[in-house]
């Protein structure tokens, strides 16, 4: 059984890292100040939207990290949404990026990243990774957009591409909810559906990468690539 919808019952912080105490499925909302949904059972698939140089956009899913993975995909402020601006000439890459619609924003790193695309060295500063023990929070670079993959020409396909974050990654995100940031994350182990993401039901409230919850096998296989492979160029 997956641990779809549910609520992760956390502790303060402890030495050792983030403790769980306990998993309960459809838990009331006053219990945890942490609100998880596990995704392990590909119900919610992000399909990637295109847009045009001429402006015109082909949108695709959009995902609320407030709602489970049975949601619509509907466009709709505060979520986020994975684009793909193609490449038209052999000198343009074409990019995805990751990009919240009014009221959410996505974390991307300070630094600059150099990225080998089409035999020529891009720079860019990508979508930030985060690692166990880290805390998503209001001092973190926030933007609407932050770049995720660079494309080969012509292509839309993520086959040839070349990817400013791991394969599988923590993204840091924070949506408003009643005019307030609430800080969460959203969990990737393959580029069109995501694993896990949660939100910090406290506004303003720093929210603290999990260790992997308790059962789920694919989130245990993203903490051993998490440690294995970091953003290149980082």
């Amino acid at each position: 059984m997956t641990l779809i919808e549910s609520t992760l019952c956390v502790s303060h912080r402890a030495a050792a890292g983030l403790v769980f105490l306990g998993v309960s499925v459809h838990a009331a909302t006053t219990l945890a100040a942490v609100i998880v949904h596990d995704n392990s059972a590909r119900e919610f698939v992000w399909t990637i939207g295109l847009r045009f140089t001429d402006h015109s956009e082909l949108p695709g899913n959009f995902l609320d990290i407030t709602q489970p993975p049975s949601q619509s995909g509907e466009r709709l402020p505060g979520t986020f949404s994975y684009w793909i601006r193609p490449s038209y000439t052999s000198s343009d890459p074409g990019i995805l990026f990751f990009q919240g619609e009014p009221g959410a924003q996505t974390a991307r790193t300070s630094d600059w990243v150099e990225l080998l695309w089409n035999n020529m060295m891009i720079g860019v500063k990508p979508t930030r990774e985060y690692f166990y023990g880290e805390h998503v929070m209001q001092p973190d670079n926030w933007l609407s957009v932050s770049t995720y993959y660079y494309l080969l020409p012509h292509s839309f396909s993520l086959a040839g591409g070349t990817p400013a974050i791991s394969e599988a990654a923590y993204l840091g995100v924070r949506t408003q909810i009643a005019g307030r940031w609430h800080y969460g994350w959203i969990l990737f182990t393959e580029y069109l559906t995501p694993a896990m993401w949660a939100y910090e039901t406290t506004p303003d409230t720093p929210i603290e990468i999990p260790i992997p919850a308790p059962g789920a096998a694919c989130i245990l296989l993203a903490g051993s690539m998490l440690i294995t492979r970091r953003r290149r160029g980082g």
